[in-house]
């Protein structure tokens, strides 16, 4: 003998209810926070950060990032730097990175600072050479990676303000290493 089944539509429903039924007896999820942001700073290509004369060139990115929990940021990010030349007489070279860094942070009441490090790929293009200029670097795209520290000053929930410095190793033909000091903003949805 077979039992008898609801109607066609009254088993649509429960199936359809099922699901909001398992979400709703599920443990609550804390939020992930997005961000994306800007900020700017000066770069030293000469292997020393002895004065503040050897940051001679600059470099501008943008970023976003998720929160992956707290104290744990995941960052995506572009990199437009200008470094001087490997030799004399030669043209300076822009350098765009693509990276992808975590941030490790220590967390206080209204500021949070920690380490970072990545890596990505960095794209070496010298600038076309100038009156009395040669050519003195290759264009080259290769492999880096990079590490420092990263501190954020919240503003408000929506808003902080950020101060970093980061060491860039690219696996170039010239072996440059530049730090970048720098400061950013960023928005929180």
């Amino acid at each position: 003998m077979r039992a008898p089944l609801p109607p066609r539509l009254a088993r649509a429903v429960l199936l359809a209810l099922l699901p909001v039924a398992l979400l709703a007896a599920a443990p609550v999820a804390p939020a992930q926070v997005l961000a994306a942001g800007a900020g700017g700073g000066l770069a030293n290509d000469t292997g020393s950060a002895e004065n503040f004369d050897s940051f001679s060139t600059g470099a501008f990115y943008g970023f976003v990032e998720v929160a992956l929990r707290d104290g744990v940021l995941l960052q995506g990010r572009y990199t437009r730097m200008q470094l001087p030349p490997t030799a004399e007489n030669g043209p300076d070279v822009d350098v765009d990175v693509a990276s992808i860094s975590i941030a490790y942070l220590f967390k206080e009441d209204w500021w949070r600072a920690g380490f970072v490090a990545g890596g990505g790929g960095y794209f070496l293009r010298p600038k076309s050479p100038g009156a009395g200029q040669v050519a003195t670097d290759p264009k080259e795209s290769v492999w880096g990676v990079s590490g420092g520290l990263l501190t954020i000053f919240t503003v408000n929930r929506r808003f902080d303000v950020r101060l970093e410095a980061v060491w860039h190793i690219m696996d170039d033909v010239s072996s440059r290493n530049p730090l970048v000091a720098s400061a950013a903003v960023a928005w929180k949805f």
